[in-house]
């Protein structure tokens, strides 16, 4: 009976040392986590999912190996297709998101079967954009907008990627007419430098690279620039705080705040591509251990000096944003009410020729 009891105790108590030692190993030790990024190699996107998945090799308790896997198409459409419908839903495949992606898949439009609520952020940067104009506009003077002296041309490469000029120019009651099919930014400023178009809008990173020479030229003045949200209050943007935001135009020219159906729904578009700028992403359903140890990940990211080093200029000036605040930022997303959809679509539709489900 002695030796029964010592064999059985012996037992549980190997039992117990094994199950304890399980429980302290970390999810994803001994695994291979996938960032999948839906654009091509050296863009800004792709250099955020390299500096966020150097990150995680660093931070991720377990220490798996991480790579990049690029799936370029359709503005990252294909990529987050792919990561809803074929990705392995445990945590090890990533997809690296923009603000634009969510107003994509907010809108509903054609090719995107992704929803916002797939998606839980793990980490993110957020992105301003600057909405500037020819000096010989003459848009000193910001009421000229509402009756401006010479034709106010816009360029639009492709207008989810322009729509905080065209929404914000909407906003302010401006008289303006885009000039579609620009293959991309580089082509719509070098085409105001050329006076083909007088309007222009760019990331603030590339605005101060890019346009601001121009500005301390004499050639170029910035009109508004798309700002950031703060709960439901639009800010300044800190890489460009000299630089009014829509709202303060608005007043400026309007004299009372802004209000209605287009104040709404820009308001929604800053949310997604403003806030949620570049953004780092799992499953919802992912298992909460794994989701637990990407958070802690992302914590220890923005604690972690040598790596913010290393990330500075990928970053831009912008910090990173996790936890509670990011999470609440994306939800908001993807409760935008169906007014302020119905209407984006139907200006959308009406003004860019954009198609819907």
């Amino acid at each position: 009976m002695r030796r029964r009891a010592k064999t059985l105790i012996l037992a549980l108590l190997s039992l117990c040392v094994a199950g304890c030692a399980a429980a302290q190993t970390p999810y994803f030790q001994g695994k291979q986590v996938r960032v999948v990024v839906g654009f091509s190699p050296g863009g800004g996107t792709d250099l955020f999912g390299r500096i966020a998945a150097e990150g995680l090799a660093r931070n991720l308790a377990g220490r798996p190996s991480v790579s990049v896997q690029n799936m370029p198409g359709a503005g990252s459409v294909v990529a987050s297709n792919f990561f809803s419908e074929k990705a392995p839903r445990d945590g090890t495949t990533l997809l690296i998101g923009t603000g634009q992606l969510l107003l994509r898949m907010m809108l509903g439009l054609d090719g995107a079967r992704s929803k916002p609520s797939e998606f839980e952020p793990v980490i993110a940067s957020p992105m301003g954009r600057i909405t500037y104009a020819a000096t010989s506009t003459g848009l000193a003077d910001k009421k000229l907008l509402l009756a401006p002296p010479h034709p106010l041309i816009l360029g639009v490469p492709e207008v989810i990627a322009t729509i905080d000029s065209v929404l914000g120019l909407r906003v302010l009651e401006a008289k303006y007419r885009a000039v579609m099919g620009y293959p991309g930014k580089n082509e719509t400023r070098l085409a105001l430098q050329q006076g083909e178009v007088n309007l222009d809008g760019q990331t603030t990173p590339l605005y101060d690279s890019g346009v601001t020479p121009i500005v301390k030229e004499g050639k170029a003045l910035p009109v508004f620039s798309q700002g950031l949200l703060e709960g439901e209050n639009l800010i300044r943007d800190s890489a460009a705080p000299e630089i009014a935001t829509v709202l303060e135009v608005y007043r400026a020219i309007h004299g009372r705040e802004p209000r209605g159906p287009a104040w709404d729904a820009y308001k929604a578009v800053v949310r997604a591509i403003g806030n949620g700028g570049k953004i780092l992403m799992t499953h919802t359903d992912a298992p909460p251990a794994a989701r637990e140890a990407l958070s802690q990940a992302a914590q220890a990211m923005i604690l972690d000096r040598e790596f913010l080093r290393t990330a500075e200029q990928v970053l831009e000036g912008y910090p990173l944003q996790t936890g509670a605040g990011l999470r609440a930022n994306i939800a908001a997303v993807g409760t935008t009410s169906p007014e302020t959809l119905a209407w984006l679509q139907e200006f959308l539709s009406r003004d860019f020729n954009m198609k819907f489900k």
